[in-house]
């Protein structure tokens, strides 16, 4: 919702409202490049219409940061949420502000400044949610984590610990902590958020589907194939019947079910959703897009079970490519690649192997730290690899 806007349809201004309503209503459809299009025009009109200070400006740079981060422009994405905050901080922080009531709680329904307020305050926390989330992206964990954590106490104090923006921000603190390998302090935090869910009774829409999305996907991280897979079905479920086979967020849960299909030894059946995915990725977002860089290393990780080296191959050095182009040379998502390649190449005894592993451990050690199980199971790797050489048993081949 916009905050303030003139009716005069002829109006610039108006324009810009309507741009920015669709721009949602396109990334609704999935349709991302579109949306983003019309969301800059929309920032660009507020902007020169209302001024730097405004929050619509604010409210439509929001959105453009949240379409610019699903289409992989991380530092544009970051650019765009930091001038919405800098805007909305000053009129929501000042020193003397109550905690927001609810319309129940407020004596006079029609206080307009307080549901202006409300919206404004809304919209910060949302802000600073995706702030943290291209944080995440861009493999500043620590920075994403401590972003989940402010928005976690200003939701629970200005807004009240059930507020049902406590579940995205409960959410997306467990997803950092996942990636951190802190897998037994995300778990409580996706549940609480479904809790929070349940009572409204709204267990079949988007935020349920996100939410058992990411159990299945932290059992997966865990290996408990059994207990993740029901969970990541039902996501697709929910997600198929809510946006179509065909949108992102939908190939999305496929390509997490697939993980888990991976997992319990049923390979053709992962292969088929990682190919279905990645089919959709490619034509909604683009065949350089980092989602299609995930699903090329799910699907080699599946054709190198099945003894389909070649193919493996082909699909992790794309998903290379795409991944070093898109987050640099020291990411954690370029350091699983690499891992996987080079497990490949060390099968078929290819002298590169070392070198590749090596190189995924080294950006494990500084992306994750020693201990997180990732970097462990890099090591591991190093070693093997070394002993193997050690024995002569690479060929060159």
């Amino acid at each position: 919702m916009l905050l303030w806007y003139r009716l005069d349809s002829m109006d610039p201004v108006s324009f810009a409202v309507e741009q920015h309503e669709r721009a949602i209503q396109l990334r609704e459809a999935g349709d991302f490049a579109a949306a983003e299009r019309a969301c800059a025009e929309a920032a660009q009109l507020f902007a020169q219409h209302e001024g730097e200070s405004s929050p619509d400006l604010a409210n439509a740079l929001v959105e453009h940061a949240r379409l610019l981060e699903v289409l992989d422009r991380l530092p544009e994405a970051a650019a765009a949420v930091e001038r919405a905050l800098v805007i909305l901080h000053p009129l929501i922080d000042e020193p003397d502000r109550e905690p927001i009531r609810s319309s129940a709680e407020t004596e006079d329904s029609h206080d307009v400044d307080a549901e202006v307020l409300e919206e404004l305050l809304r919209l910060t926390v949302r802000g600073e949610m995706v702030r943290a989330w291209i944080a995440r992206g861009l493999g500043r964990l620590d920075e994403a984590e401590e972003g989940y954590r402010r928005v976690i106490d200003r939701v629970k104090t200005r807004l009240g610990p059930d507020d049902r923006m406590m579940i995205d921000a409960l959410n997306g603190l467990g997803v950092v902590h996942k990636f951190q390998g802190r897998y037994d302090e995300a778990e409580p935090l996706y549940r609480h958020a479904f809790a929070i869910l349940e009572a409204t009774g709204d267990t079949e829409g988007e935020d349920a589907a996100t939410l058992l999305h990411n159990l299945g996907g932290l059992a997966h991280s865990r290996g408990d194939f059994v207990a993740g897979e029901p969970l990541a079905r039902r996501s697709v479920e929910l997600r198929e019947m809510l946006l179509g086979r065909e949108h992102p967020s939908t190939a999305a849960d496929r390509a997490a079910w697939g993980a888990l299909l991976e997992g319990l030894g049923q390979l053709e059946a992962a292969e088929r959703a990682y190919a279905e995915a990645l089919t959709v990725f490619e034509r909604r977002l683009g065949p350089e897009s980092l989602e299609v860089a995930a699903t090329l290393t799910s699907l080699g990780a599946v054709k190198q079970a099945r003894g389909v080296f070649v193919d493996a191959e082909v699909a992790y050095r794309r998903a290379l490519t795409i991944r070093e182009g898109k987050l640099g040379p020291m990411h954690a998502d370029v350091a699983m690649t690499l891992n996987n390649l080079a497990i490949l190449l060390s099968e078929r005894g290819s002298p590169e192997a070392l070198g590749l592993a090596t190189r995924a451990h080294s950006i494990f050690q500084a992306a994750l730290g020693s201990a997180h199980p990732h970097t462990r199971a890099a090591a591991e790797n190093v070693e093997f690899l070394r002993g193997r050489r050690a024995g002569g048993e690479e060929t060159g081949a």
